[in-house]
């Protein structure tokens, strides 16, 4: 079967009411664990509520923690300020690093990205003796891939962009660190208040592209219910795992649906090929699917469905 029918089959599959499947196989049901979120955003902040909902005790770490879940045990901590990080519980099992770039430059990547995990995984070696699972959110940026191929995690690193090699190189003192390191190589995340492609096509600014313009992506809840999920294998998780939906699609297609679903016009075609930032591929989440993982929106039809619909809020 080659990777378009399998993905095709992928698509059929009845998905149940429980969209979070967090089971370590063969192994018995583990007690609480202590969970520490480090740049506590959105996707981090859904996951947490995940964690919290089996039981876990969660910490987040974010430069204003009233603005986390009274769920957690929140912390004001400036990532950037290492000076001043609090010390760690050593009971903590599973770590998630999810950061953003304090700017959008290189220089902005190396203190949010690169310095933030060197100094994560020092700490975590002298404070947390009982870690089981560091999980960071990296991404697909990272990669290659051109003319439609699909692409796994067996891809070569080929990053282009500066803020990407940075990214890249994140990842390898990560897995360098001798530390039980998982990698989620996400793809473009949407979901509440991530709307960028509906507010073009409301706008009228939306183009469908003149030639191939392939798009990946992955709902934020489904990103989050991926980071649980692998904290919850043990020593059965792989170092990195691509975080993406089960259906790869044009962004044209995307537009054409997104106006239907708006009952809009269709959104123009474009005179000319336009210059792409991204690879021209598409990601193939067998590895991650085939671990347990079940997404609660394998297209973006069902995403974009749920956004539309306003049942879900982005997280402070």
């Amino acid at each position: 079967m080659n990777p378009s029918q399998h993905h095709e089959s992928r698509r059929n599959f009845s998905i149940g009411r429980e969209v979070l499947i967090l089971k370590q196989k063969n192994c018995p049901r583990r007690s609480a664990v202590k969970v520490l979120l480090v740049s506590c955003g959105d996707v981090a902040t859904e996951a947490g509520l995940r964690f919290h909902a089996q039981g876990h005790e969660v910490t987040g770490w974010r430069r204003n923690s009233s603005k986390l879940p009274e769920q957690f045990a929140g912390q004001d901590v400036d990532l950037l300020d290492p000076g001043h990080w609090p010390d760690m519980d050593p009971e903590t099992e599973v770590v998630v690093l999810t950061p953003v770039p304090v700017t959008r430059d290189v220089q902005g990547y190396e203190r949010s990205y690169l310095q933030v995990a060197q100094e994560l995984c020092a700490r975590l070696r002298e404070q947390a003796p009982r870690l089981r699972r560091l999980v960071y959110i990296s991404s697909t940026a990272v990669m290659g891939g051109e003319d439609g191929e699909w692409v796994n995690e067996q891809a070569p690193v080929a990053a282009t962009r500066d803020t990407a090699k940075v990214l890249a190189r994140t990842e390898a003192a990560l897995a360098e660190s001798g530390l039980p390191v998982t990698i989620l190589r996400a793809s473009g995340i949407y979901g509440p208040g991530r709307t960028r492609l509906i507010d073009l096509v409301t706008s009228g600014t939306a183009r469908i592209p003149a030639g191939s313009h392939w798009t990946n992506r992955i709902h934020r809840d489904d990103l989050a219910a991926a980071i649980v999920h692998v904290a919850s294998l043990g020593g059965q998780a792989t170092d990195l795992y691509l975080a993406s939906d089960s259906a790869p699609a044009q962004l044209g297609e995307v537009y054409q649906f997104l106006a239907a679903e708006l009952g809009l016009e269709r959104p123009e075609q474009e005179m000319a090929p336009a210059t792409r930032r991204a690879g021209d591929r598409r990601l193939d989440n067998s590895a991650l699917l085939g671990s347990g993982l079940a997404l609660q929106f394998p297209s973006y039809a069902e995403g974009y469905r749920q956004i539309l619909s306003g049942a879900s809020t982005r997280h402070a």
